[in-house]
């Protein structure tokens, strides 16, 4: 069974950057668990949390300017960080099972000249070898770049 074994949120409101568990970037870090735990005071952005992973799932489904628009999220200016001009950006450190090697999901999303929200970069790479480099499986900048079938 698949498992995210790590997380990275940047300039998603309160969430201006978090990493839980491990990531491309981040491989001394340990994965999170089947079972991870969000606790704290209130205020402090456990349902941003959540929120974020809503967000990205209506980026995938629903394209971004609909993501932005919908669940009274208030558009582009409301989601982002106040006082950043940098994208929000995610990433999702996934393995398909435990003798697979990990797989990342990265996505930047940014405002345009006119204030509409596009995918500025999207890219899906695995790591061919263990500690080696990765294979870029899609690649985009500013909706150019490439497609990989294979290996």
């Amino acid at each position: 069974m698949g498992k995210i074994e790590g997380v990275s949120i940047k300039n998603f409101g309160p969430l201006k950057d978090i990493v839980m568990g491990k990531t491309h970037s981040k491989q001394e870090a340990v994965a999170l668990n089947n079972v991870t735990a969000i606790i704290g005071p209130s205020g402090n952005g456990k349902s941003t949390l959540a929120d974020a992973f809503g967000f990205l799932a209506d980026c995938l489904g629903l394209g971004v300017e609909a993501a932005c628009d919908e669940k009274n999220r208030g558009g582009f200016q409301q989601i982002r960080s106040q006082g950043v001009v940098e994208p929000i950006s995610f990433e999702l450190y996934y393995r398909e099972s435990s003798n697979t090697r990990p797989i990342t999901y990265e996505l930047m999303i940014d405002e345009d000249e006119t204030g509409r929200p596009y995918i500025k970069e999207e890219r899906l790479r695995q790591r061919v070898e263990k500690r080696g480099w990765s294979l870029s499986f899609l690649y985009l900048q500013n909706g150019k770049g490439y497609a990989r079938e294979s290996i």
